[in-house]
């Protein structure tokens, strides 16, 4: 069965309701610094980008699930390509499946916790976590930078850029914001404008990937074979 994937309506799809997730959140902050009353802050929760187990949340796994799909669709490259390519795109849909999961199980914030036994949770690592994934991203570029490299120069900086986007969130203004909680709580709205610029970083910057990922499956003869 050959699947075909239409690229742009899937992109303006999923930049529009990024677009619309953010725009419901700035307004619920605005109703929010209005009230000042964060007891009958609760009913709008659900649009929060900074709270988890929400509608946004639900929307950045649903992204990471997309792109893990898409990564295993070029693990199964036509056969005269090398196997190592669909090992290393195999090895990037199981990422990919595990940041699905983290965004919603908050693995992360757990793993946090840990990292607080060997470093003190204060300023730019309030948020200690940062420092684990981190090494993990450090990590993985090594392990995966040959392999990108080896692409074709448009395609090996798009990569980069969507990484950038991405990482710029996740892990720059996140120390930003993590600076401002440790000093003046979450209820500011310095810490408010740092983290959601960051949730939307990270939001863009994997539709970008996906964007980049629609490109190259549309350019193989991908097939799926379904047992009888």
């Amino acid at each position: 069965m050959k699947i075909i994937l239409n690229s742009i309506h899937i992109i303006k799809g999923l930049t529009y309701t990024a677009i619309l997730l953010i725009m419901i959140h700035i307004i619920i902050l605005g109703i929010y610094f209005y009230i000042g009353d964060s007891e009958k802050f609760d009913f709008v929760r659900m649009f929060d980008l900074d709270m988890e187990r929400n509608i946004p949340t639900l929307f950045s796994s649903a992204l990471m699930f997309i792109s893990a799909f898409l990564f295993y669709l070029l693990s199964m490259a036509p056969k005269e390509q090398k196997q190592r390519n669909s090992s290393f795109w195999l090895g990037l849909s199981f990422i990919f499946i595990f940041l699905a999961f983290d965004e919603s199980a908050t693995i992360h914030e757990n793993l946090g916790d840990y990292t607080e036994n060997f470093v003190e949770a204060s300023g730019y690592f309030y948020y200690p976590w940062v420092i684990s994934y981190s090494i993990l991203v450090l990590i993985l570029a090594v392990f995966y930078i040959r392999f990108f490299w080896r692409m074709p120069s448009k395609v090996f900086w798009s990569f980069m850029g969507a990484a950038w986007i991405f990482l710029s969130g996740a892990i720059g203004f996140e120390l930003l914001g993590a600076k401002e909680s440790s000093l003046h709580g979450t209820d500011t709205l310095v810490y408010c404008i740092y983290y959601t610029i960051e949730e939307s970083l990270e939001m863009f910057g994997i539709i970008y990937l996906i964007w980049i990922l629609l490109g190259l499956v549309s350019e193989k003869e991908i097939e799926i074979t379904f047992l009888k």
